[in-house]
């Protein structure tokens, strides 16, 4: 009877089909693992048909770490949530870091369902645009993309910014996307743009106008504001949500101007060029969401004084210190903290029109703040990212939408609605890493979100 179940199984395993179906429901790390069972296993999983049913059929993966925006000892530094798995911690980012020969360290732009989109920044003294790559820590693979735009002659300063698309519930394959507004372009007035596509390996070229900002008209050239343009304010990487890639601005956004307004009200207020861009990938076509967020509560809150000239001024001026940009559930959202009081922030969500931001959540970490350190200097958190938002029957929403911050030490879920958190991951090391290891942290430095994909590059 043994000898009768062991040629059954035999005759399973054989049964191509059969274990292709059973294989492509296990998650992508324990399938990499699983080459080392036999040859035959090995090539059914390296198989390109195969890893192509396998990104399609999981296409919401959830996320099981999140990396540091910058190398650290030739590898990025993560944490993991929960049981989850997360790939080697040179892996593979080791290999691209020693193909450098400036002895430059890679950076991550950007994380889109799985995969990476790295560069090398230029600084100081060099005198060429380094390729981009796309990773795919999963499988240990990486595909280097030169740069389509950028010739000897040109600027290497020029303004350049990519990003990368990818959804595996409609495509196993990826785009890349870079805009530049080199010197020559920018006086007729265009961005170009240059899309790369995984399925035929190749560049498409566009040409695409400036945005007209409404308060440049009639100005002269050196006074426009040019609100609208795409340029070097905005941020370096971009984020995927809803067959779009966005860029939000974020340099020179330092503060927010404080105003005396005709009908005698006083407060701060946003400037225009505080806008949003995305490039939509089936339409081709580069827009501008010029909607500007809401001042936050915590800003309209600072009391104000009376001056010696009568006006009234507030008592403490806001200093942007922060901004999280990202999307769960199909929705762009937007997080600022501020140097008075960095525990109380909005939430702010745009509309899937892009016809503006509202205010989600209101949030008070104070109550967190003095059940986990008592009597302590708060040295700070990291927003990691949103929860996936549920529905119930009724279509109230549910009690799982969650923010999940990194402080010292632990990762906690705080939740919106009741207002409770928990600690969801005790880190072995108690140090804010991902956060402030790095001297050179800047507003635009971002946690990247890892989950498990076993596409192909």
């Amino acid at each position: 009877m043994a000898q009768l179940s062991v040629s059954s199984a035999e005759s399973v395993a054989n049964i191509e089909e059969l274990l292709s179906q059973i294989l492509v429901w296990v998650p992508a790390l324990s399938l990499i693992r699983f080459k080392c069972v036999s040859k035959h296993w090995l090539a059914l999983i390296s198989d390109p048909e195969f890893r192509r049913r396998h990104t399609l059929r999981n296409p919401n993966s959830k996320i099981s770490a999140f990396f540091s925006p910058q190398t650290s000892e030739e590898t990025f530094e993560s944490i993991r949530l929960g049981n989850h798995e997360i790939p080697p911690r040179c892996n593979p980012f080791k290999t691209l870091n020693n193909s450098v020969a400036d002895e430059s360290k890679l950076r991550i732009l950007q994380s889109c369902n799985g995969l990476f989109l790295c560069h090398i920044p230029i600084f100081g003294e060099q005198t060429k645009h380094h390729p981009v790559y796309v990773v795919n820590p999963t499988t240990n693979q990486f595909r280097v993309l030169s740069s389509p735009t950028v010739k000897e002659d040109m600027d290497i300063m020029a303004f350049v910014r990519y990003a990368l698309a990818f959804d595996p519930s409609t495509s196993p394959h990826y785009k890349v996307v870079c805009v530049n507004n080199f010197p020559h372009y920018y006086k007729r007035g265009q961005h170009k743009i240059d899309i790369y596509s995984s399925e035929t390996g190749k560049w498409k070229r566009l040409e695409v106008p400036f945005f007209p900002s409404p308060s440049d008209v009639g100005r002269h050239h050196d006074s426009m504001k040019q609100a609208m343009h795409f340029d070097s304010r905005s941020r370096e990487g971009a984020v995927y949500c809803n067959g779009a890639v966005h860029w939000t601005r974020d340099r020179g956004v330092e503060s927010l101007p404080f105003c005396w307004f005709p009908d005698d009200r006083v407060g701060f207020t946003r400037e225009e060029t505080d806008v949003l861009h995305y490039f939509d990938i089936g339409q081709e076509r580069l827009l501008v969401a010029p909607a500007t967020p809401p001042v936050p509560l915590v800003v309209k809150n600072i009391p104000l004084k009376v001056s010696g000239f009568g006006c009234k001024t507030p008592t403490v001026w806001p200093s942007l210190t922060k901004r999280y940009f990202g999307e769960c559930g199909g929705c762009l959202y937007l997080i600022e903290t501020y140097k008075h009081c960095n525990t109380q922030f909005d939430v702010m969500e745009m509309e899937r029109d892009y016809s503006g931001w509202l205010v989600k959540y209101h949030v008070d970490l104070n109550p967190l703040v003095a059940a986990l350190n008592p009597g302590q200097d708060w040295n700070g958190f990291e927003v990691l990212c949103l929860s996936q938002e549920e529905e119930t029957d009724n279509g109230v929403e549910d009690s799982s939408a969650d923010l999940l911050l990194h402080m010292p030490g632990k990762v906690i879920s705080y939740n919106f609605w009741n207002k409770s958190f928990k600690t969801s991951v005790e880190l072995a090391n108690k140090e804010l890493f991902l956060a402030s290891r790095h001297n050179h942290r800047t507003r635009e430095d971002v946690i990247f979100p890892y989950m498990e994909t076993l596409a192909c590059l």
